[in-house]
């Protein structure tokens, strides 16, 4: 038998480095026709196109330009991003769930550059100057002929007394580690005393924020106190664990359909989450989270409420939204600007038919990057472009263990069924086929042997250039 088993384990593994060799030859006869762009080549360029930000949305544009401009000499494309990665956000919360590896839900930039005519500059992007047509970085200038910029969003901490000092964060992979790491700490914490009312703090999470972001924490908070960490914590099943999300709208999910809040807000309920619509957060202490409704004795809090531009974002001198995103008109231009477009987060746009606003999703900003990069080429080759139109490919939503909702067409649909097509959707939409299959082994290993209960320290909470403090 463990002969058999040694047998089988080497071819395995020889099988695996044969196909290894034979993916190098395959991308190294790709390399051959990728060429390396000088900076004295891209500012040569007739007409040199500027891509801020290598999200969802920047690289939708990178890749669509490829495909129309790919065989034009005289064009230069250029993504600028501080990171060498796409992080490929709606699987972090698989991360937080003790399910996945965290280097398995990021894709090097690069990586999508690999036998592709557009390149990539790796640095910070410092001022946008668009009367003399030049963007500043920490690599120095970049003229332009055309821009777009998708440089997404930041967290909002307002100026609330203790908030930005105690409030978590949940926007990296670094916050998902975190996240488990202070789960367990808590309910460590609460096995230690036998004060019921210092217990109880203990294990109290509020999550301030009732969008999306919120609704799905709250659910991977209470799927990973009692899926995960329940073998570790027996006792958990008796401790008086409450999961509060806390918003200010007058429902959950206030930018989705009335119907499938109904449902979401049913699904948290039957979990044990509690919901406080209408109700705003106050202030915080390391003991309490005060609200308009009255203080709630907790030890710990998400903050998911609220996101802004970046500051070099808000601070063009052209028309905002309240958030600092740049309006844009039915083209995705900032108005006066033909030649610069405004995708993703960084936008406040509306569909150019019914006048609906666009949501802050990656569904929508890789939709607006398509359509920026295709109507660019239009233009280019003289043609006539259309206006942007938002049309929902459906919503998907995690809800905790072995449940989701999804809002398809007029229909609301959760539960099993839905969570595997979340995990499939995901699956499908994630770029790279190295990390479809590391995904795939880590949610197979998760499910046999158990979710990840180990803590790993990493430097974590809001990182500072993602910590926008509001002064108002």
């Amino acid at each position: 038998m463990r002969i058999r088993f040694v047998w089988g384990l080497t071819a395995a593994i020889g099988g695996a480095l044969l196909w290894r060799k034979m993916r190098k030859k395959a991308l190294s006869q790709r390399w051959e026709q990728h060429m390396s762009e000088s900076e004295r080549d891209s500012r040569s360029a007739r007409t040199r196109i500027v891509i801020l930000g290598g999200g969802f949305g920047g690289l939708a544009t990178a890749l669509r330009l490829e495909k129309e401009l790919g065989a034009a000499e005289d064009v230069s494309i250029l993504v600028i991003d501080r990171d060498n990665d796409l992080l490929f956000t709606p699987l972090l919360w698989t991360v937080a769930a003790g399910r996945t590896n965290p280097n398995d839900v990021i894709v090097p930039i690069r990586d999508f550059q690999k036998g592709r005519r557009f390149h990539v500059l790796h640095a910070e992007v410092e001022q946008i100057e668009l009367e003399q047509k030049i963007v500043h970085t920490s690599a120095g200038a970049r003229p332009y002929d055309i821009l777009v910029i998708a440089l997404g969003s930041n967290t909002v901490v307002p100026n609330l007394p203790g908030l930005r000092e105690l409030a978590l964060g949940f926007r990296t992979p670094a916050d998902a580690l975190q996240l488990r790491n202070h789960l367990i700490d808590a309910i460590e914490a609460a096995h230690h005393t036998d004060d019921p009312v210092q217990q109880q703090a203990w294990l109290t999470f509020v999550v301030g924020g009732a969008g999306d972001t919120g609704v799905e924490l709250a659910a991977i908070i209470q799927d990973y106190l009692m899926a995960g960490l329940f073998d570790e914590y027996p006792w958990l099943v008796e401790a008086p664990i409450r999961v509060i999300v806390v918003g200010r709208a007058e429902r959950l999910l206030p930018m989705s359909e009335p119907a499938t809040t109904k449902v979401v807000e049913r699904v948290l309920q039957k979990e044990g989450i509690e919901v406080l619509t209408r109700t705003s957060i106050t202030g915080v202490t390391r003991t309490s989270v005060q609200t308009s409704r009255g203080s709630i004795a907790a030890r710990t809090l998400f903050w998911a409420a609220g996101i802004t531009a970046p500051e070099v974002v808000r601070r063009l001198g052209v028309s905002h939204a309240a958030n600092g995103a740049v309006m844009v008109d039915d083209f995705l231009n900032i108005p006066g600007y033909g030649n610069v477009y405004v995708i993703g987060d960084s936008a406040w746009a509306y569909d150019s038919v019914n006048g609906h606003a666009v949501p802050p999703t990656a569904q929508a900003a890789r939709q607006q990057g398509e359509y920026v990069g295709k109507t660019i080429a239009i233009r280019y080759m003289g043609g006539h472009a259309y206006p942007y139109r938002y049309v929902t490919l459906g919503h998907l939503a995690l809800l905790g263990h072995h449940t989701a909702v999804a809002r398809i067409g007029s229909w609301t649909l959760y539960g099993p069924a839905i969570w595997l097509l979340w995990h499939l959707v995901y699956l499908w939409r994630n770029p790279s086929w190295s990390k479809r299959i590391r995904l795939v082994v880590d949610w197979l290993l998760s499910a046999m042997l158990g979710r990840e209960t180990g803590q790993l320290r990493l430097l974590s909470g809001l990182p500072q250039h993602d910590k926008v403090l509001e002064t108002a």
